[in-house]
């Protein structure tokens, strides 16, 4: 029987939404002398910052919205500059409108966020010997300022937000993905096996039933459920954390990822109901009659 594998989340370049561009020509730039955001704009039009990856450039279009209104105002003063003020007006109010898309490019769509979801080997004593409470923390941190940001709050630490997407580069969703199908291998085939057991034996004796319950609880309640019982819980916590930055940049990510994210969640919520079934088949392989 064929058994699905876990599915790959999407290259993060291919997730990457495309923006309208909005800076300012460099004379545009020039005429801003006497505002923060003449600073902003230089680093945006810069070598680097045309080459920056998807966090810095959502970082600079924030700096943009915190700096903009000073700006205007200073420049609304000024008769020969209000073909200047329309065009930050313009740029301001596009940024805001491309903001969830811009934050879904740096986090949801970007490196940091695949490398966390991408399957790895399964390390030794996993998940209570090397699992930290940092990851659910970044994602908890990531989701507040993703909230704020949205709410019109451009505050940005950003050394914080980098060090936030830098502990998810390090993070066990790609091991949670793995371990799913290690358990999706394990009980399909068992349940299958002992589906064709349980017909090819209608009615065992007492003393190979009392060798089977031995068998399950050495090797199935002793062994598999509790190296799988943690794990699950930890799926569930990493869901949970996951879930609430999905659910906020829902309407800006890319049907793409919706799709992956759904397919996701689902292998995962299957393994529960494996485990169910396997209990189910067990308890028919030990009373079948």
């Amino acid at each position: 029987m064929a058994i699905a594998a876990a599915p790959r989340k999407p290259r993060a370049e291919a997730l990457q939404l495309e923006l309208q561009n909005s800076d300012i020509g460099t004379l545009d730039f020039l005429a801003l002398t006497g505002c923060e955001l003449q600073i902003t704009i230089g680093k945006r039009n810069s070598s680097l910052g045309k080459l920056a990856p998807p966090s810095q450039r959502l970082l600079l279009d924030l700096e943009f919205l915190r700096h903009a209104p000073a700006c205007i105002a200073h420049l609304e003063s000024k008769a020969d500059q209000q073909e200047l003020v329309s065009l930050l007006e313009q740029s301001q109010i596009l940024k805001q409108q491309q903001l969830a898309r811009q934050i879904h490019n740096a986090t949801l769509a970007g490196p940091e966020w695949h490398q966390f979801w991408k399957p790895q080997k399964i390390p030794v004593g996993y998940p209570s010997d090397t699992t930290s409470d940092q990851v659910l923390q970044a994602l908890d941190a990531i989701t507040a300022m993703a909230d704020n940001w949205l709410r019109g709050d451009y505050v940005a630490d950003s050394q914080m937000f980098e060090t936030h997407l830098n502990t998810l580069r390090s993070g066990d969703g790609g091991v949670i993905l793995s371990a799913t199908q290690t358990g999706h291998e394990f009980f399909s085939r068992w349940n299958t096996t002992l589906g064709e057991y349980t017909q090819q034996h209608a009615c065992s004796p007492e003393s190979r039933r009392t060798i089977l319950e031995t068998v399950i609880a050495k090797y199935f309640a002793g062994s598999v459920q509790q190296w799988l019982a943690p794990i699950m819980s930890r799926a569930e916590n990493i869901q949970q954390a996951s879930n609430q930055l999905e659910n906020l940049l829902s309407q800006a990510s890319s049907a793409e990822y919706n799709r992956w994210r759904e397919q996701r969640d689902d292998y995962i919520q299957a393994m529960k109901s494996l485990t169910v079934a396997h209990v189910k088949t067990l308890k028919r392989v030990i009373n079948p009659c």
